[in-house]
């Protein structure tokens, strides 16, 4: 059975729709939060929620005082987009996490700044908290994973990571459905970020391996 949509998920991608037509511009200001919540009828959480996931992904920027801003212009051309993968299975998304995300990982305990290490672990104790809180935290999850990238401090493999964003938010906003998986996430993005804290690449590439194998085999016996 497909499971419904949660709001905050409808209103990401009514968010991304507009971006994509044109109908809102790169460095174009957005409606506001109770705008938009009377537009769409729905929560003003609920667009909160889409408007942080947005903003972390770097498709909006928040600005405080000023509103929200369209920070990347999405584009239909599957150069730009990767739409190409739009057909691609979550399988398929979770493997070539499995290519990348390990040795992000490692560089980071090699080279990651203290503030940054600092930040990694911090996410985790969120997601942590709000797991054992029976709480949502996609938000957490995709941000424990940019910050991960951002620290290699490889402008290459960050901009990587933030164009496949779009996919990786698709693959983990599926594991999370996982009800099994909650909960092994959570404890391995905190063994992951101690690993890095430590200085540890070989632990921390070996931890982000086994998470991702760990959650491909899950996406494997999942009912179709």
């Amino acid at each position: 059975m497909k499971k419904k949509k949660l709001i905050y998920e409808i209103v990401y991608e009514e968010i991304k729709k507009n971006i994509r037509d044109g109908k809102w511009q790169a460095g174009e200001k957005i409606p506001t939060v109770q705008a938009l919540s009377q537009q769409l009828n729905v929560s003003i959480s609920s667009v909160r929620e889409a408007i942080k996931i947005l903003s972390q992904q770097r498709i909006l920027r928040v600005e405080q005082g000023r509103g929200t801003f369209v920070e990347t212009q999405l584009s239909d051309n599957p150069n730009q987009t990767f739409d190409f993968l739009e057909n691609s299975s979550i399988e398929q998304l979770t493997e070539a996490r499995l290519v990348i995300e390990p040795e992000l990982a490692a560089i980071v305990a090699e080279r990651g700044s203290e503030e940054e290490v600092k930040s990694i672990l911090q996410c985790a104790r969120v997601m942590q908290k709000k797991m054992l809180a029976g709480e949502d935290f996609l938000e957490e999850d995709i941000e424990f994973h940019y910050l991960i990238a951002q620290a290699t401090k490889n402008d290459v493999l960050l901009k990587m990571m933030t164009l496949i964003s779009d996919l990786l938010y698709d693959s983990r906003r599926h594991s999370m459905k996982i009800k099994s998986q909650n909960e092994k996430a959570a404890n391995y993005h905190i063994l992951i970020a101690q690993a890095i804290k430590e200085r540890n690449p070989l632990q921390a590439r070996n931890l982000m391996n086994s998470h991702i194998l760990d959650l491909l085999d899950d996406l494997k016996k999942r009912p179709r």
